[in-house]
């Protein structure tokens, strides 16, 4: 079975949608662990930095880096834009 082909352009409602989609969801399906903190936010466990999941966004308090859900798929788990979106925005 073959993936679709890469969409060539999405457009500025879908890349917006995409970056609010709500993380921690999305993670535990992906199979990720997340461990629920006092403050309601999530830290991603067997990361080797700390990363902090905040509705639909994530940020390293080491460093200051910060994202939202795209962000978080393609600079953290290296996945490339358009699967991104594919996952992100599915049908």
């Amino acid at each position: 079975m073959t993936s679709p082909p890469a969409r060539l352009r999405w457009s500025a409602d879908d890349i917006r949608r995409a970056r609010q989609r709500p993380l921690a969801p999305l993670l535990e399906a992906q199979g990720l662990r997340l461990h629920r903190l006092e403050d309601g936010n999530f830290r991603l466990l067997g990361e080797s930095e700390e990363l902090i999941v905040k509705d639909n966004y994530w940020i390293r308090p080491a460093t200051g880096q910060v994202g939202n859900a795209i962000d978080f798929f393609v600079k953290i788990r290296g996945m490339r834009f358009d699967s991104v979106m594919r996952l992100l925005l599915p049908g």
